[in-house]
């Protein structure tokens, strides 16, 4: 029997949670399945593992509306799939197969500012097709309680149809060793020797700007570190480099821009002597994990789903508090004994979510479903 996959997010490289988790599964799948296959939609060709029973399927990139619910339907009849797995909220509406998506959080439903600048129009799509998307699917997968319980909330869907599977940890995040790959990290983002890290976007739920806050509370009191700002300096980058600016930490704040898995961003998590997640709503939270399992201690927030990740295994605060924020990180950079204790603690809890815990759950649940069809 075959599944078929929307493979778009890792089309371009896996830069998002979406393709992390889908990118672990493909991995996991090819290692594990042998009696079943893979069959991958996307507009362009990827690498993947050579495998006899994955086929990537081009579909020619076109206005995405006709993409999702024209040609994607008439390609997934054309191949025969059994199953179809979507990793995103969105599903080809016009197919007649059972259909599964993913659907990692409602953002633009529960954090204020986002569904304020709907309007009138956004909030009747999220209405009518995003909760139409979640109806016909057979079966949602989400990543949370936390996003579980959001997706019951503003959709009114039966919480017997939703199924809990955390995203999972590449491989690759393990502490590095390599002195060469950590030296030439450093050369190349010209990394400072002693920092603090954060790494994500700089959208507004991700409060950055608090971050830079209570670094400008501290900042006197430890002149040896920087504060490191790994993410795209896109619009919203450009805003929080402002912000920088204006405040004179210029000298005290490094940008990078965007961190691909070409970049190896085990090493410069490895690196830093601190990583700071002060997100205001996550569906899951994969940075500060990632950061855990490269044995680098935490402090992040303790709203929304990232508890549920980060266990007791980092110091969680209320982000927008910039007193406790910073209280965390000058507790942190005072000691050392602390930093380690939950290094130790950070690695421990990321064993918990290796690929077999999570792209092997995902894996024999949509075999499971694969197989149950009639």
């Amino acid at each position: 029997m075959r599944i078929g996959i929307d493979a778009r997010e890792i089309q371009d490289g896996v830069i998002t949670g979406i393709g992390r988790s889908l990118a672990n599964f493909i991995h996991y799948f090819s290692n594990h399945e042998e009696n079943h296959d893979l069959v991958l939609f996307s507009e362009k060709a990827f690498y993947i593992e050579s495998k006899s029973n994955i086929t990537q399927i081009i579909i020619n990139k076109c206005p995405v509306l006709l993409w999702d619910q024209v040609k994607l339907p008439y390609e997934i009849k054309r191949h025969k799939i059994n199953l179809f797995y979507s990793p995103y909220y969105k599903i080809p509406l016009l197919t007649h197969i059972p259909v599964v998506n993913q659907i990692l959080d409602l953002m633009w439903l529960g954090f204020p500012l986002y569904k304020k600048s709907l309007g009138f129009i956004g909030k009747l799509y999220f209405a009518t097709f995003g909760r139409g998307f979640a109806k016909k699917s057979i079966n949602i997968i989400t990543d949370s309680e936390h996003a579980k319980n959001d997706i019951i909330k503003y959709w009114k869907i039966n919480p017997e149809k939703i199924t809990v599977i955390p995203l999972g940890l590449a491989d690759r995040y393990i502490p590095v060793n390599d002195l060469r790959l950590l030296n030439d990290t450093r050369t190349k983002f010209n990394l400072p020797d002693k920092f603090v890290l954060y790494l994500g976007n700089f959208k507004p739920h991700k409060n950055v700007e608090s971050l830079v806050k209570a670094f400008e509370k501290v900042e006197s009191k430890f002149p040896e570190y920087k504060l490191v700002l790994a993410g795209p300096l896109d619009e919203n980058g450009k805003i929080i480099k402002q912000i920088i600016n204006k405040k004179g930490l210029g000298n005290k704040v490094q940008f990078t821009d965007t961190i691909k898995e070409q970049d190896y961003p085990e090493a410069m998590l490895s690196l830093a002597d601190l990583f700071v997640f002060p997100s205001l709503y996550e569906g899951f939270g994969l940075p500060p994990l990632e950061a855990m399992a490269c044995g680098t201690p935490v402090v992040a927030s303790k709203f929304t789903s990232v508890p549920e990740v980060i266990g007791d295994a980092g110091m969680l605060v209320n982000p927008l508090d910039i007193g406790e924020l910073s209280g965390a990180i000058t507790d942190f950079l005072e000691n050392p004994e602390k930093r380690a204790m939950y290094s130790k603690r950070g690695l421990q809890r990321a064993q918990k979510f290796r690929e077999k815990d999570t792209a092997g759950k995902l894996y024999e649940h949509l075999i499971s479903l694969l197989e149950g069809i009639k």
